[in-house]
């Protein structure tokens, strides 16, 4: 019986080169940030400029304008980024670049439909292949995408962000699929609700009724940070043995079911789990 073997690179060594796209703030601005050490050299693809992830950074960080709409601008920001990385392939691309926009579903204008699934769908497709095509050489990468809960759930305002996210998945279970014959593994974190989030993403939760139910449906009673998400795709960094799948990250949310919710929860968190009778 014949096997099935894989040629892999070292797989257990920390990224030292890194490309991250939207790294100018939120997670990606995060995610930099716990990556860097002296030793890595971070590629921030983003429209905005980085100076101020920069200053975060422990190791070498540059910014490339790149549009993650175009094509053309994707391949270009690439390249620069083979530049800046001396001719190495990347050990890491974190795909962190998205937007979103709220509109009811019968009303979404077209327009939004195009911009979100050029720059979060297209957009990552395009990223994972530049960096494949260069992981593949070594015979060893990593890809991380940052995808959303929204990938496996109907958010109510928020359907073209659902149906972009919900690719990004797919995306990143094929290749998963295609990529691990050549020693490369692709994951993504889904986060919750994240405080703190930029300005390209829609701002549904501002509504006080929407925040509260969200709020009550979360087991660990708060939001995330972008800080956690970015210790999330620190794990998956430095995997070994998984790819295709999801991380959610979102304190317990799509876990809960039937939850305490009110007054119930309120009671609840006022007496604790209670003290052992004597």
């Amino acid at each position: 019986m014949a096997l099935y073997s894989v040629v892999t690179g070292d797989q257990s060594s920390p990224p030292r080169r890194i490309i991250i796209t939207g790294a100018s703030s939120g997670i990606g601005q995060a995610t930099a940030r716990r990556l860097s050490d002296r030793d890595t050299t971070i590629v921030n693809l983003d429209l905005a400029d980085g100076a101020g992830t920069a200053e975060q950074c422990k190791g070498r960080f540059h910014t490339v304008i790149a549009d993650m709409g175009d094509a053309k601008s994707v391949s270009e920001g690439f390249r620069e980024a083979d530049r800046l990385l001396e001719g190495e392939a990347p050990d890491l691309l974190v795909c962190c670049a998205a937007l979103s926009r709220a509109s009811r579903f019968l009303e979404a204008p077209l327009e939004d439909l195009d911009l979100m699934l050029k720059v979060n769908v297209r957009g990552t497709f395009l990223c994972c292949q530049e960096a494949g095509r260069r992981m593949a050489a070594k015979r060893s990468g990593k890809i991380v995408v940052i995808t959303s809960l929204c990938a496996a759930q109907g958010w109510a305002l928020e359907s073209i962000y659902c149906v972009t996210k919900g690719a990004q998945q797919s995306i990143v279970q094929s290749a998963g699929v295609e990529l691990a014959p050549m020693g490369i593994l692709v994951n993504a974190v889904a986060p919750g609700i994240i405080e703190n989030t930029g300005d390209s993403m829609a701002k549904t939760r501002t509504d006080p009724d929407v925040f509260r139910h969200e709020m009550e449906r979360t087991p660990a009673g708060r939001c995330g940070t972008p800080a956690e998400v970015a210790e999330a795709v620190h794990f998956l960094a430095n995997a070994t043995w998984m790819t295709g799948q999801t991380l959610y990250l979102d304190g317990g949310f799509m876990a809960t079911g039937l939850a305490y919710i009110g007054k119930t929860r309120e009671s609840l968190e006022e007496t604790g789990a209670g003290s052992p009778e004597s």
